[in-house]
């Protein structure tokens, strides 16, 4: 059986959150009594070894936010955003190329907080027995990695870097299991893609070239990070502070009693404990001191970097025709919100 951590999900999981009602009369502006207004947070997540992963693991969500938490498990980001568009989950994980094709598809959404920046956890593979020792060498060849993701936006980027253009090489739009299924048949010569994937693939006689953090050297950060509905946002920041502290819970119990956190982990996700802790060694886990910095979501007063790289993450989008048009640059500003941060730092 393969090792993974993003596990199949149904479709009646989305169809059953759909049904759920999260929201009772609002109290407007929010308040102290944000949980009183609330009978459920509705939470879009993914099978992940981050922190969202130890505070599900650990319950710490229902018990920072004091409310019913359904979670709502996806397979992609863009299924996140189609639940966030349906109106039927009121936070979401996803990259930083779903938020940003959120964004410019009309979905009103806050980018709170970072669980990670992606390094090696996402990858540009090749075959050992290929002899491929830099990215020029992929001339001509063929490479899967699933479209309009973090993996598409690194390698296309990286490509650029290094002097080359989409069209000097093959793509292949898929999955990762089908690049997977590919890399078996003997279909590609390489693959950018991320776990479990990824490890799949490098167990099969591959190795790693290039990888997101690679690209992000260049410039092209990408990352995981958690949203929230506008509108839920405006209604209940408490909820949403709440949800960071649950965040900072769950890294503070990885941080004194790294062996419980995860093999809490280990066992949702169903990964051994040197896995866990290889997977997680390969993201960085930024504080939420460093979070409101200018190199990421910034502050109130000004924001961060994080906005330049969503609005060029949208341009990345519109050159591969995934979107008609980028908007303006106030809409990746306004959407990034590091005052949740700054309330619960007491900043």
């Amino acid at each position: 059986m393969k090792k993974r951590f993003w596990k199949k999900l149904g479709t009646c999981a989305v169809a059953a959150a759909m049904a759920v009602t999260g929201l009772t009369a609002c109290k407007s502006g929010g308040s102290s009594s944000d949980s009183d207004s609330v009978d459920t947070v509705r939470i879009g997540t993914q099978e992940m070894p981050n922190d969202e992963g130890i505070a599900k693991a650990k319950n710490y969500l229902e018990d920072q936010l004091g409310v019913k938490v359904k979670l709502v498990k996806f397979d992609s980001g863009k299924d996140v955003n189609n639940a966030l568009k349906a109106n039927s989950i009121d936070f979401g994980l996803e990259g930083t190329t779903s938020a940003a094709l959120a964004l410019s598809t009309g979905i009103n959404i806050k980018v709170i907080w970072i669980h990670e920046v992606l390094g090696n956890i996402e990858s540009l593979a090749v075959r050992k027995k290929d002899n491929i020792k830099s990215i020029a060498n992929l001339k001509g060849k063929t490479i899967a990695v699933p479209f309009a993701t973090t993996s598409h936006y690194c390698l296309l980027r990286y490509l650029n870097s290094q002097g080359m253009s989409e069209s000097d090489v093959k793509l292949l739009d898929m999955d990762t299991n089908s690049a997977y299924a590919a890399w078996k048949r003997g279909d590609i010569d390489a693959a950018w893609v991320w776990q479990p994937a990824l490890q799949s693939i490098l167990d099969d006689g591959g190795e790693i070239l290039v990888s997101n953090g690679d690209a992000a050297k260049e410039g092209y950060m990408t990352a995981n990070v958690e949203v929230v509905s506008s509108d839920f946002a405006e209604k209940h920041p408490e909820l949403v502070q709440k949800y960071i502290k649950a965040m900072q819970e769950a890294r503070d119990l990885y941080s004194k009693d790294e062996n419980g956190a995860v093999s809490a982990l280990s066992d949702q996700l169903g990964l051994t404990a040197d896995e866990i802790k290889t997977q997680i060694a390969e993201a960085d886990w930024v504080s939420a001191k460093d979070q409101i910095s200018s190199k990421y979501l910034g502050t109130s007063d000004k924001v961060g970097e994080l906005a330049d790289n969503l609005l060029d993450t949208a341009n990345f989008l519109k050159d591969q025709k995934n979107i008609t048009s980028v908007p303006d640059k106030s809409t990746f500003e306004k959407a990034v919100a590091p005052e949740y941060i700054e309330a619960v730092l007491g900043e």
